[in-house]
């Protein structure tokens, strides 16, 4: 990153953008990203003077915040419909909800109509817990370090049905004998 924070990262269904809290998660079908932040995603009392690229692929990229003992990375890539973050073994994961309506439902955190109609899933490690203070959410994400944000279709007939886990994967060779994997 150029500056010590940016705005108009375009990583499509996202619109990010970079503060001293972590980072600001939003969906702007056209045009640049105003001051507006529905989402910001971090850790406690993050106050980082800049966001650095940590790591980064073809497709991906990792942004880290550091400010004395506290640490927070997000890692994004194109076209994908989720972000990845982690954070250092003392601090709490924190999501500050400034738009839309949230709701706790065990270790998901969800918010409706953030901006433009999008929702998100946020889900923390399983036995992870959101405590609400206001507009902010925080979790020690059951003694884990990692946890992930979701766009939610914006077509979806049914929300909250997108997590099923994958029970059984069929092979098939090229002279056509099926094998099956158990998972």
């Amino acid at each position: 990153l150029k500056n010590p924070h940016s705005d108009n990262l375009f990583n499509y269904p996202f619109t990010l953008k970079t503060v001293t809290s972590g980072l600001v998660v939003t969906y702007i079908p056209w045009g640049p990203i105003d001051n507006i932040e529905p989402v910001i995603v971090g850790v406690s009392g993050l106050n980082a003077s800049s966001a650095k690229v940590a790591d980064h692929s073809d497709w991906t990229v990792t942004l880290d915040w550091t400010a004395g003992t506290k640490n927070f990375t997000a890692t994004a890539g194109v076209g994908m419909p989720f972000l990845h973050f982690t954070k250092a073994a003392s601090d709490l994961a924190s999501v500050t909800v400034n738009q839309g309506t949230a709701t706790v439902a065990g270790h998901i955190l969800t918010v409706e109509n953030a901006r433009n109609g999008a929702d998100f899933a946020i889900y923390a490690p399983v036995g992870s817990v959101w405590v609400q203070n206001g507009s902010t959410y925080t979790s020690t994400l059951n003694g884990q370090n990692y946890w992930s944000l979701g766009f939610l279709p914006l077509t979806a007939p049914q929300r909250g049905h997108g997590r099923r886990a994958v029970r059984q994967v069929r092979l098939c060779g090229s002279d056509g004998d099926a094998r099956r994997l158990q998972l």
